[in-house]
């Protein structure tokens, strides 16, 4: 198995938050820290496709499209605040 290496790291990627006073990423705490990190690194597999044991692999894809389906939920929650 292949460990991915990103890019930018996520404290870059979550800091071009405009408009903020803070970035986003320094307003997290370390457990929520700590969850995107696991989050990042379970998506970065599912994308690079890596050779996992095919149980593994499966309950990793399950869950992460469990993983979608709440995202998409919180998404239209977080747009629902910004409206009037």
């Amino acid at each position: 198995m292949s460990d991915f290496q990103p890019t930018t790291s996520g404290e870059e990627w979550l800091g071009h938050n405009r408009g903020e006073k803070r970035r986003l990423w320094e307003r997290l705490n370390p457990r929520h820290r700590k969850l995107l990190r696991v989050l990042a690194t379970a998506l970065a597999l599912r994308q690079s496709k890596a050779h996992l044991p095919e149980p593994v692999r499966a309950r990793l894809l399950a869950a992460l499209d469990e993983l979608e389906r709440l995202a998409s939920r919180i998404e239209q929650l977080l747009t629902l605040r910004k409206q009037p």
